[in-house]
């Protein structure tokens, strides 16, 4: 056999060996690609779960507990899905974890797909298609006593990750407890939460058009309950959406844990109760930034009680804590209530129609010029409303009210200030004889207001006031002691005010007054009443720079007395002048004497028989010492008749009447036509205790007197008699 016969048959020998070996490397090769796969399968989820248990045990320091009852993975999918997650904090945990807050949650089910899992390996931000969370229930017994690191919390990622980037976030079916487990001090029963485009890293926390990472967040709650300091908070529904630019609020309800009261307390007590709220146009993105910017806040069908706290400070303090600054394009109240005690007018008012422009609460604009609490303008429409007037004593109401702040416009209809007793218990309860004041006002309007004067210093500063239809009834009651104080109706009274009033102009229009005084004398009352009453007032002021001597009060008005005599007035004041002087000029036409009989019949004891008269005109200077002037009266067949008690002539009384009438009194003036006039001088002593229109009419009765042939130091002391 040759050699080269034997090189060949030796070949395929040599190939054989090599080719199983490689036959084996490759089968291997599969069976442990087979055999990781079969790990993966069988052994990573496990694997995985309890790494998960641990890392949160030892990150945690042992302050919690996880529990996984299922981990599914699927690394084609990028995706895993943890069912039955229940998190504890586990019982005597080392005291350096106080900073976490004590808590308890059951998860039923999150899901997470499209997990870069490159990225994870070159420790880059990982990007992940969705996280959804269904089925949460969290339980925080207690906030931590410590507010922790306060590092952001894309900087405390786990393996040392830059970021992640999440394109759907949902929490779904979530309810939220917080407190112990019998006593909860906020609860919420069922939340949705949804987040779009969120980016955990320093570039989303850099980005200020972000809200908290996200690019669009929606929240939906239901039935919250919330225990705040003195109230109980309760939320039926409330929706938030950062796409919208929206919130939505219904059934919110603020209950105080004590009741609202008349007392004032060291805090507020607030009873709230709004059925719908919206905030629209709202810039999410600068809540973050401590600045809540909207265009518009709607408030419909709301109810407020509150308390007013012993010392209240200004709502842009309550709120600096959480919102520094508020800024509102407008701001509209529909179908409200407000009740308000701790005051002394406890003002309730209904159907309020409010809206309001450029709202910008900041402690810049408290009391800064052009805003008027926080608004640029305010507009009101209300209802009916009431308050206390000199409480317990009168109720001020009114029908309907309108104010626009911009226009300085204020318009009250229906006004009615009653007593609230009868005239003789309120003369009881305050000691003295006092005026018991019933007004019926259909109109009042003030023009040119300044809002911001009245509302922040109390002064009433304004171009015109009017006064249409007033009918006004004052009753006394001269059984009881008179007030031992001095009246404050009299024009120096007005300089004394601690507040400024300045008005242009007054106009009363078509007013009618009663006025009844029941003397001791009798228990009829008497009655005088002026009709028709119209006057006019021009630079009612204490403000020095345009009260003075040189520019006084001045005004003029007529009406008809006791529906007989047209009468007319005009007045001049100074209301600076601290002796109160001021001057008054007026004319009586023809009247019968007896139109007078309802007032000096029951009060005097005195009757007109007859007379009548032609005209009067007088002119009076008045102050606080005294009434003097001259009295122009003319009249004829003037007869007196003097009564008793009982209101008819006795047997003395006809002597006395005799002799004032054929030896006191003048029974015609001028006697005979053709002579002069004898003309009457008003004099009388002021009592400070009685209104200036006391001494208006004490004036009128002693020129009176005097003019019917009264000596004058008799007709001065029957002026001045009570």
């Amino acid at each position: 056999m040759s050699a080269s016969s034997t090189v060949s048959s030796a070949a395929p020998a040599t190939t054989a060996p090599r080719r199983r070996w490689g036959k084996t490397v490759l089968w291997l090769l599969l069976g442990l690609v087979v055999a990781a796969v079969v790990a993966v399968v069988f052994f990573l989820d496990p694997w995985l779960r309890r790494a998960l248990e641990r890392q949160v045990t030892k990150a945690s320091n042992g302050r919690y507990e996880l529990s996984i009852k299922e981990l599914e993975t699927s690394l084609w999918k990028r995706s895993a899905t943890v069912r039955g997650v229940q998190l504890r904090t586990r019982a005597g945990a080392p005291a350096d974890t106080a900073a976490l807050p004590e808590l308890r949650l059951d998860l039923g089910e999150l899901r997470v797909s499209g997990v870069g899992l490159l990225a994870v390996l070159r420790r880059q931000v990982v990007p992940v298609d969705s996280v959804v969370a269904d089925s949460a229930q969290v339980r925080l017994a207690r906030l931590p006593a410590t507010s922790g690191s306060g590092k952001p919390l894309y900087s405390r990622l786990p393996l040392g990750l830059p970021g992640l980037q999440l394109g759907f976030v949902a929490l779904r079916r979530v309810r939220v407890r917080y407190g112990t487990l019998h006593r909860a001090k906020g609860q919420i029963e069922q939340a949705t939460l949804q987040a779009r485009d969120l980016l955990l890293s320093a570039a989303g926390a850099a980005d200020t058009s972000r809200l908290g990472y996200a690019r669009q967040v929606q929240v939906e709650l239901g039935q919250v309950v919330a225990r705040l300091p003195g109230h109980l908070m309760q939320l039926q529904r409330g929706t938030f959406s950062s796409e919208s630019q929206q919130v939505l609020v219904g059934g919110l309800r603020l209950v105080p844990l004590q009741p609202v009261s008349a007392q004032r307390s060291p805090a507020a007590r607030i009873d709230l109760d709004v059925s719908d709220a919206r905030l629209l146009g709202l810039r999410a993105a600068a809540l973050a930034r401590g600045t809540l910017r909207a265009d518009s806040l709607v408030l419909l069908g709301g109810r407020l009680a509150v308390t007013l706290p012993t010392v209240a400070p200004p709502p842009h303090k309550l709120l600096a804590a959480y919102l520094p600054r508020i800024l509102v394009g407008g701001v509209r109240v529909a179908g409200a209530g407000v009740r308000v005690a701790g005051t002394k007018w406890a003002p309730a008012v209904h159907d309020i129609r409010l809206t309001g422009s450029g709202l910008h609460l900041s402690p810049q604009t408290y009391s800064a010029p052009g805003y008027l609490y926080y608004a640029r303008a305010w507009t009101l429409q209300t209802g009916r409303a009431y308050a206390a007037l000199n409480a317990p004593y009168y109720q001020l109401a009114c029908e309907a009210l309108r104010a626009d702040t911009r226009r300085g416009l204020l318009a009250l209809r229906m006004v009615r200030v009653a007593p609230t007793m009868t005239v003789a218990e309120l003369a009881r309860r305050k000691g003295h004889q006092t005026a018991h004041v019933t007004v019926r006002l259909p109109e009042l309007n003030v023009q040119a207001l300044d809002f911001a004067a009245l509302l922040r210093q109390g002064n009433l500063q304004a171009r015109q006031l009017e006064l249409k239809g007033a009918r006004i009834v004052t009753m006394s009651d001269g059984r009881f002691p008179v007030n031992p104080k001095n009246s404050i109706a009299t024009p120096d009274a007005v300089g004394r005010l601690p507040f400024r009033v300045d008005v242009r102009q007054v106009r009363i229009q078509d007013a009618g007054i009663r006025m009844s005084y029941r003397s001791p004398r009798s228990a009829q009352a008497g009655v005088m009443g002026i009709q028709q009453f119209t006057g006019t007032l021009r630079n009612f002021s204490n403000d020095p720079r345009h009260m003075s001597a040189a520019r006084p009060l001045t005004g003029e008005a007529t009406g008809v007395l006791q529906k007989q005599s047209r009468a007319r007035m005009v007045l001049r004041a100074n209301l600076l002048d601290p002796n109160g002087r001021h001057t008054v000029q007026g004319s009586f036409t023809s009247t019968p004497l007896a139109a007078l009989n309802p007032m000096v019949v029951p009060t005097r004891g005195i009757r007109f028989r007859s007379g009548q008269i032609q005209r009067i005109r007088f002119e009076m200077q008045l102050g606080r010492a005294q009434a003097q002037g001259t009295m122009w009266a003319e009249y004829r067949d003037l007869k007196l008749e003097l009564l008793n008690k009982k209101n008819k002539p006795g047997v003395l009384h006809r002597i006395e009447t005799s002799l004032a009438n054929g030896i006191f009194l003048r029974d015609n003036n001028p006697r005979q036509p053709g002579q002069d006039l004898k003309t009457g001088q008003m004099a009388s002593r002021r009592e400070l205790r009685y209104s200036v229109f006391s001494l208006w009419r004490q004036g009128l009765v002693s020129g009176l007197l005097n003019s019917a042939g009264v000596p004058k130091p008799l007709a001065k002391k029957l002026s001045e008699s009570e």
